[in-house]
């Protein structure tokens, strides 16, 4: 068996996945325009995001000292400064929970930007692989010499936003090769029996893989391997 152009992600992004395409490409130009303001979109958001981030400390720390004082003022019977520092103290915490989803907002809304900047499919290259049990041919460059179940191949994710992503597989497998593979992030995996090529190298589409750390490692493993003696 050869794995020859493992793997190419399509990403799903974080669109429904009945989301309908535009029917014709942009121009070059506006392409590149359209590129542009995204990228702007998705720097001043995340400036805004580590703003706001960087507020809640300060303000969770004032919700405290107020809380303080309102105690010591009512132990010491100042019944209008406790209720002065209990009303401030309850403008805060209404604040802080604004503030906290308003967080969550941004952080979904920077997901699907980052989303719409990826490319339609996102190769892996043979050569970034970590390969243990398994062989690089040099003249191809595709993994071969899957001869023993656990042999793998390791990616390192390209920060890929958390989502779905279609897996698909470019392979060749002989007449007495075959197996099954696993395909897994850090949470969630795919099996697919690998069936035999007749005329060559063939493309396979293995399945969504929902991706929960895009900085991770994918990992690719025969689990049952079937090689000619």
């Amino acid at each position: 068996m050869k794995i020859l152009a493992l793997l190419a992600f399509i990403s799903l992004g974080i669109a429904p996945f009945g989301t309908a395409q535009p029917a014709s490409a942009p121009e070059p130009s506006d392409a590149v325009a359209a590129a542009d303001r995204l990228a702007l979109d998705v720097e001043r958001l995340r400036n805004h995001r580590q703003l706001v981030e960087a507020s809640l400390t300060p303000l969770k720390s004032y919700i405290s000292a107020l809380y303080l004082l309102e105690q010591q003022r009512a132990e010491s019977r100042d019944y209008p400064s406790a209720i002065a520092a209990r009303d401030e103290r309850q403008r805060m915490e209404s604040e802080l929970d604004r503030l906290a989803k308003e967080l969550l907002l941004m952080e979904s809304r920077e997901r699907t930007l980052k989303a719409e900047q990826l490319p339609d499919v996102i190769n892996l290259a043979m050569d970034n692989a970590e390969l243990q049990g398994v062989s690089r041919d040099p003249g191809t460059g595709a993994l071969t010499q899957w001869q023993k179940p656990g042999a793998s191949a390791t990616w390192a994710l390209p920060n890929l936003p958390p989502g779905g992503y279609e897996v698909v597989v470019v392979y060749e497998c002989g007449a007495l090769e075959g197996g099954s593979l696993l395909i897994k992030e850090r949470t969630f995996s795919l099996t697919t029996d690998i069936a035999t090529t007749l005329r060559g190298p063939a493309e396979f589409n293995i399945g969504t893989l929902k991706i929960t750390e895009g900085g991770g490692q994918l990992v690719l493993t025969a689990r049952t391997v079937c090689v000619t003696i």
